[in-house]
């Protein structure tokens, strides 16, 4: 009897350490996953390899991986974090963008202004959704850090996407003017000089992002 109960005892304690170690390795599959396809998505391009996820935080992951694409390899990388991804970029030929025939010696000496256009949609959609607190009257009821954060990976994304892949955003200050965070940041890149930029993440009552816009200098 008691041999049957040591047993099943060691067996729960095992069971115990792998739950958690299954959930992670999961939560893991889950955030590669959601970065293929939205790679997939934006860029028309699929046959990945060499993907990998590294934790950053509490159910926060840094994907990287490759596309293989006429026999080059080319990187591309997403944050994901709560289930959704945040950030994301490609560094190589694709079918939905034509940014491979721009002139290449333009893109250094353009001011880049980074503006969303879907921020009427996103607040109209925003306004359906959370009718009675989705107005600027409204505070927000998220911590600034929490505000600061999104807002980064958004200025990130739009960046590299807008501008370089290799955009490194480091947020220098920011304040919460309503339901806005704006502030200043400084761009680092792998093949530019560093940049300068001013910024404003628009957020819902929810604090939930609905728009970014930047200007760099």
């Amino acid at each position: 009897m008691n041999s049957k109960l040591s047993s099943r005892l060691a067996a729960a304690i095992i069971l115990g350490f792998l739950l958690p170690l299954n959930a992670m390795a999961s939560e893991e599959d889950r955030a590669m996953q959601l970065c293929e396809s939205k790679i997939r998505d934006v860029y028309g391009v699929s046959n990945f390899r060499h993907v990998s996820s590294e934790r950053e935080g509490n159910h926060k992951f840094l994907v990287n991986g490759k596309v293989k694409y006429d026999d080059h390899k080319y990187n591309f990388n997403c944050k994901v974090k709560h289930g959704e991804v945040r950030s994301y970029a490609y560094n190589g030929p694709h079918k939905r963008h034509q940014d491979d025939n721009d002139d290449a010696s333009n893109v250094g000496a353009v001011i880049a202004v980074g503006a969303g256009l879907a921020i009427l949609a996103a607040i109209a959609a925003s306004q359906s959704d959370d009718n009675d607190d989705s107005g600027q009257g409204s505070p927000l009821t998220v911590s600034k850090t929490v505000l600061e954060d999104d807002c980064h990976d958004t200025l990130q994304y739009r960046i590299r996407d807008e501008h370089d892949y290799s955009a490194r955003v480091n947020i220098k200050d920011s304040r919460v003017d309503g339901h806005d965070l704006v502030g200043n940041a400084r761009v680092k890149y792998d093949r530019e000089d560093p940049q300068h930029a001013t910024y404003t993440c628009h957020f819902d009552s929810r604090g939930r992002v609905l728009d970014s816009s930047y200007y760099l200098f």
